[in-house]
């Protein structure tokens, strides 16, 4: 039999939201695969399309998925959150805040209540942890670096790279989350002169207790997150004090979800760097949410998925994403 508290909420359960049957309602959709994510296109009754993308999915997921929406309305992409799950909510979500910012005439951002800024820092991940690679994305207007290391080399990676690009560049050392926490602990200790603007998934989150215990020693911020699925996830870490920034991939959770995990993050003064490692489309949203969130502090720009200019991407004014899309790439 049910605990009375859980009696007590199953009564306030929402009630099913009826199909629609308008012009905005779901009726036809695509999906296509790349080596390094998903792209789907959902199409409404009267003609109005939204792009969205995830971490690499199965055609019988995209499939599965489009039958629970279809025939819904696309601007209801809240109810639509709640139905679909894994890596193919954050394509959705994408998907129907394109159509809906279409519908409205509006950028993503200004249906979600931005803009909080004008342009959003951008970070870009190093090929190879050496000057040179770093020069190349300078060139291309980058000032902040993702630099994979490892317990051998992050202290000599990070001397060289400072001292050929003195203060005007910040570093964020991705560990990866293949460091123990002591040898975690020994990195943000030795790092910590050089100011690296934090360590990314330093060690698995196994043990939060341990991973507590870095934090309280160290004065280097830890970011963490990459692997979560939905904003709960997240609560015990924040509540321990364990992150200094969260860090959402956008491929995995999506804009509403990364959404919520920012608002429980807003009240432990924790920063947003929402992870983003897939094209256009993950990058476009990106910078939407960026611009919906008070607490953002960084986003992945791969090179070639936005403009960056002395650090910054502009956000997009054009309806919806606000970005022109050629399906022929994918084909």
């Amino acid at each position: 039999m049910p605990t009375a508290p859980l009696s007590r909420r199953l009564r306030l359960a929402p009630q099913p939201v009826p199909f629609a049957t308008g012009p905005n309602s779901i009726v036809a959709g695509r999906h296509w695969r790349t080596a390094r994510y998903s792209i789907v296109r959902l199409q409404t009754r009267s003609g109005v399309t939204g792009y969205g993308e995830c971490a690499p999915i199965e055609q019988a997921q995209f499939d599965a998925a489009m039958a629970l929406i279809k025939d819904r309305e696309a601007t209801s992409f809240e109810v639509v959150r709640t139905i679909v799950s894994g890596p193919m909510e954050a394509a959705m979500n994408t998907a129907l805040l394109d159509i809906s910012g279409k519908i409205a005439k509006a950028p993503v951002y200004q249906l979600l209540g931005g803009p909080t800024r004008t342009k959003v820092r951008a970070m870009a991940t190093l090929s190879a942890p050496d000057p040179r690679a770093m020069e190349a994305l300078r060139e291309q207007g980058y000032l902040a670096f993702r630099v994979p290391v490892n317990k051998d080399n992050a202290l000599a990676v990070l001397k060289e790279l400072r001292a050929a690009a003195g203060d005007s560049v910040d570093f964020v050392l991705d560990g990866a989350g293949k460091l123990s926490p002591a040898q975690a602990s020994s990195l943000a200790a030795a790092v910590e002169r050089f100011h690296p603007l934090w360590i990314d998934e330093p060690c698995p989150l196994d043990n939060v207790r341990a991973v507590s215990k870095i934090s309280d020693e160290n004065v280097t911020p830890l970011g963490f997150g990459r692997h979560a699925l939905r904003p709960i996830e997240f609560q015990e870490l924040l509540r321990e004090q364990v992150i200094d920034v969260l860090r959402p991939d956008l491929a995995r959770m999506g804009i509403s979800s990364i959404r919520r995990a920012a608002a429980i993050a807003e009240t432990y003064y924790t920063a947003v760097a929402p992870y983003n490692i897939g094209g256009r489309i993950a990058t476009a949203a990106g910078l939407h949410l960026a611009a919906s969130i008070p607490n953002f502090y960084l986003l992945d720009i791969p090179p070639g998925t936005a403009t960056v200019k002395d650090g910054f991407a502009e956000l997009p004014t054009a309806p919806g994403l606000g970005i022109t899309i050629n399906e022929g790439e994918w084909n």
